[in-house]
């Protein structure tokens, strides 16, 4: 009985170890091919933002689908012929380079998900510029290779450059104000800067941008925008946030 047994068993446990192999095998294919969608899809994209200062239409030609659906950093949707029909070479007196950054890409089958930085410099007529975005891919797998199918751009908000106020300025605007009778907030001069306080929170830091407008470092979509009354004096600030305001009203001191 053993001997009928034993080729049986071993059988069994060869076979077993042929899936364990088989199966080890796959996932390592599987991790190799990866890091390849990676490396394949990140030099296409660096292809593609390359081709923005050439004005190149046949790169974008060649890799994104017909289908090919834009939506810029302004909120604009647009199709792959308005893209390319707006795809043209800098004007004369203008130079630039992107430089795609921190590519990450998930290899779905049949289709890739990647999101990256894109960190534009621009030189126009002597003037440097830089500007940083974050761009989000959906690509599809095809007979001939990947296309583009779905890009999607966000504008990634930077502090702006400070400017100075003397004391004097700066003191102008110490005071409370209050948002409703019960929410008030004390903005006190701190050296060179002002402070905003309110119960609860953390003190924000506000530094000079440009007149009576105001930022904290680290938060770039926000600005504090002081108002003044006919006389003069300040009377309030608006707390703006994209285009939208929450207005606080000085109380008498």
């Amino acid at each position: 009985m053993r001997r009928l047994h034993l080729p049986r068993v071993t059988g069994f446990i060869a076979l077993i170890a042929l899936i364990l192999h088989a199966g080890a095998g796959n996932a390592a294919s599987a991790a190799a091919a990866a890091p390849t969608t990676s490396a394949t899809l990140q030099r296409a994209t660096q292809a593609l933002v390359d081709a923005f200062a050439t004005g190149q239409h046949p790169v974008w030609e060649r890799y994104s689908d017909p289908q090919f659906v834009y939506v810029t950093e302004d909120n604009e949707v647009k199709s792959r012929g308005q893209m390319l029909e707006e795809l043209k070479p800098l004007p004369p007196g203008y130079t630039g380079w992107i430089e795609v950054k921190d590519f990450r890409c998930t290899d779905f089958g049949s289709f890739a998900v990647t999101t990256y930085v894109m960190d534009e410099h621009e030189t126009v007529e002597g003037h440097e510029l830089h500007a940083l975005y974050r761009d989000s891919d959906t690509w599809r797998r095809h007979t001939g290779g990947w296309r583009l199918v779905a890009a999607q751009v966000y504008a990634i908000p930077q502090d702006p450059p400070r400017g100075t106020l003397d004391a004097t300025r700066l003191a102008d605007y110490e005071g409370v104000y209050g948002l409703s009778p019960v929410t008030k907030l004390l903005i006190r001069r701190d050296g060179d800067h002002l402070i905003a306080e309110r119960a609860g929170r953390t003190p924000q830091l506000l530094l000079p941008e440009s007149g009576d407008v105001f930022f904290t470092p680290g938060r770039p979509r926000m600005r504090r925008i002081f108002t003044r009354a006919a006389d003069g004096r300040v009377n309030g600030f608006a707390d703006r946030r994209e285009g939208t305001d929450l207005v606080w009203a000085r109380a008498p001191d």
